[in-house]
């Protein structure tokens, strides 16, 4: 192995790791937002307090993950509970970051830029992508890159926003059961344009996604007479964007056996009624995140092994 390729490497570790780090730190700030946003709060004022005594927390008290533990998950002023939730969605959101950065094409890394020669490697732009080929069709049915594969810096960067908005709206879902209209409409322009302009899909692929994703849940709504909310519906607008359409009906079909496990599970130990909702979001993002990094694998699976 070379001085190049051991420098191309200790410099995709390093990335990983930062991102992992400020994925973290962005992951708290999230937490702010899916606290507030449902309270119709600002985000930026006042400073974080604890919602029990209101106290302000100090600098020492807001670091990801690790507070929550020195703490004991309990404010240090009043001794009230704090929801594991926080320390979940940083660390959560800090690992997503840093398992997207692992998919960053060599080709990007700043290595890579400055020893590119024009006979030695091929231009940034220029990224082998693999795809799937089905045994029955012979096809390959996807074209636009997701996490499987290799990653620009661009499609990187939507990405990465893509998780935080996720862990946003599970947070808003946990702790107020419902996805507001001030995060997911704009977000839904947002990824369709990140999606169309990066090329994570395709421009009809983004499109497509997205009028799948929202008419499917549309379509469970009115069959149920109202019983799934539409906040899931203008969630999945995002996520069409970002993974297509077949992607994205696999997404929901996983969330739905994820939220059917749990959900049994739940009622069998007595702790959820046989009327009562739970959040549903949750499900969503562990399927979307399954999805995006082995949804096309999964496919290949069953149509070689069920089919």
């Amino acid at each position: 192995m070379g001085l190049f390729e051991i420098s191309q490497i200790l410099i995709s570790q390093i990335l990983v790791w930062l991102l992992f780090v400020y994925g973290t730190v962005f992951g708290s700030f999230i937490n702010v937002v899916a606290y507030r946003v449902p309270r119709k709060e600002s985000v930026v004022f006042p400073r974080s307090h604890c919602p029990t005594c209101q106290h302000a927390l100090a600098p020492y008290e807001l670091i990801p993950v690790l507070s929550w533990i020195v703490l004991g998950g309990k404010c240090r002023h009043c001794k009230a509970r704090v929801s594991v939730r926080y320390p979940i969605i940083e660390l959560a959101t800090g690992v997503l970051w840093a398992l997207s950065a692992s998919r960053l094409s060599a080709t990007h890394l700043p290595a890579a830029q400055l020893s590119a020669t024009p006979f030695s490697a091929a231009p940034p732009s220029v990224v082998t992508q693999p795809s799937v080929v089905t045994q029955s069709s012979g096809h390959a049915w996807a074209a636009a890159p997701l996490l499987a594969g290799s990653l620009s810096l661009e499609q990187l960067g939507v990405w990465l926003l893509f998780w935080l908005y996720l862990m946003a709206v599970v947070g808003t879902d946990l702790t107020a059961m419902v996805v507001p209209n001030i995060l997911s409409l704009p977000a839904a322009l947002v990824f369709l344009l990140g999606s169309g302009f990066t090329g994570v899909q395709s421009w009809p692929m983004a499109i497509a996604g997205m009028v799948v994703g929202y008419g499917m849940i549309w379509l469970i709504r009115l069959i149920s007479r109202g019983r799934m909310g539409l906040g899931d519906a203008k969630l999945y607008l995002s996520i069409g964007a970002m993974l297509g359409p077949w992607l994205t009906v696999e997404s929901f079909i996983l969330a739905c056996v994820f939220g059917l496990i749990v959900g049994v599970g739940l009622r069998l130990a007595g702790r959820l009624g046989r009327r009562e909702y739970f959040a549903f979001v949750p499900y969503i993002a562990i399927a979307t995140v399954v999805t995006a990094f082995y949804g096309r694998a999964l496919i290949q699976m069953y149509i070689q092994h069920v089919l």
